[in-house]
């Protein structure tokens, strides 16, 4: 065996037990912190909110960690976003890959407590795992899709106006991310491309047509003198929607596991912002539909663009700075504090309740999970339409 397979194989596991030390410390502390200050939560909670937000900022920095170390570079092009970092923005992205997660959390993490004050819109199925346990603590929203009937997604959006008004709206949260297509493009683009021929519509080739309900809500319950619900009078303070472009070269989007063991060699992603106030945005049902579907009409040209050319328009290219020290300062946090609690809090906890409990626990757990993923995967019904 030669040398260069001999360091693969010693990168890949040093970088493997980084990659699950971080999982390790981070979501147990995280979940810990939330059980330990649930008092303070009721007490004071603009206190117990803005302790999340450096939380939640510190557990995104350990994943974006992981490509911080594969020298993953990004790049930005279009509208700069640093004015409006503490303002209340709808940001919406195409949807291609497990990447574009950490794309979007490697692009914000630098920018103030941005990451910190977000609230995620995700697939439902993701609320069991580890990170779900620390999304449903921090306030995002899980979305069941595709919804099978109309009253099923009419409940669906019945519950996120739920959440906007009794989570997003008294949590500090700030920023909204949405993946408006739906899923990825892979799966989506044949029933898009079906509906769009159908219908009318521009039939797109680099990104699916959006889905407009849940922005729809958004905008209807967030923005500005949108109307005279008690949820518009408290906080409808929307000021922005973001259009978030994501390019991988050659089109060829990557999966978030190969990033990260991607030994520094995966070429430089493309990330492209147009920032619109939300004044600009129209309010009524067929407005919003037209200027979404144009939105994904100018997405779909400028990464036939980028595919022939390597570039998303003519500005200058500003590359997002690794924010190293402060990832090495919360990679140390939850470290320093998952010492302290295996010490001083887990041991008593886990005695009291018992070994033989813990591990039923778990059992049951993982057969619900495993449940979960295969009812959804295998016999949730499709909808009749886009």
């Amino acid at each position: 065996m030669d040398e260069e397979h001999v360091f693969a194989g010693m990168y890949y596991i040093v970088k493997g037990a980084y990659f699950l030390y971080t999982q390790c410390v981070g979501v147990p502390v995280f979940v810990t912190f939330h059980i330990l200050l649930l008092p303070l939560r009721f007490l004071h909670p603009r206190l117990f909110w803005t302790i999340d937000a450096h939380l939640f900022k510190a557990v995104l920095g350990g994943v974006t960690s992981w490509f911080y170390t594969e020298k993953v570079v990004l790049k930005e092009t279009g509208d700069s976003l640093k004015e409006i970092f503490h303002d209340e923005a709808l940001l919406m992205c195409n949807h291609q890959s497990t990447s574009d997660i950490a794309v979007i959390m490697q692009s914000l993490h630098p920018k103030g407590m941005v990451t910190g004050h977000m609230t995620w819109i995700m697939d439902h199925v993701f609320r069991l795992t580890h990170f779900g346990w620390i999304s449903r603590l921090h306030g995002d929203f899980f979305l069941k899709q595709p919804c099978s009937t109309v009253e099923e997604r009419n409940e669906q959006i019945g519950k996120l106006r739920e959440h906007l008004t009794s989570v997003y709206s008294k949590t500090l949260k700030k920023w909204i991310v949405l993946f408006p297509e739906g899923g990825f493009l892979c799966t989506r683009k044949p029933g898009s491309q079906r509906y769009a021929k159908k219908h009318g519509l521009p039939v797109l080739e680099n990104v699916c047509l959006p889905r407009l309900g849940v922005a729809k809500t958004i905008l209807d319950e967030l923005a500005p003198n949108a109307g005279l619900s008690n949820i518009k009078q408290k906080s409808g303070k929307l000021k922005w929607v973001i259009d978030m472009t994501i390019a991988y070269p050659n089109g060829e989007a990557p999966n978030a596991l190969f990033l990260i063991f991607s030994r520094g060699e995966y070429p430089p992603i493309h990330v492209h912002y147009r920032v619109f106030d939300i004044n600009s945005v129209p309010s009524d049902t067929e407005g919003f539909t037209k200027w979404l579907y144009d939105r994904y009409v100018e997405k779909d040209a400028m990464l036939e663009q980028f595919y022939r050319t390597g570039n998303l328009e003519e500005n200058a290219v500003e590359r997002v700075e690794y924010d190293v020290t402060g990832i090495i300062l919360y990679v140390l946090f939850y470290t320093v504090w998952m010492w302290w609690l295996c010490i001083f809090v887990y041991p008593p906890v886990l005695s009291f309740i018992g070994w033989k409990s813990i591990f039923l626990i778990t059992v049951c757990y993982i057969f619900y999970f495993i449940y979960d993923f295969v009812k959804y995967f295998l016999f949730s019904v499709p909808p009749s339409k886009e």
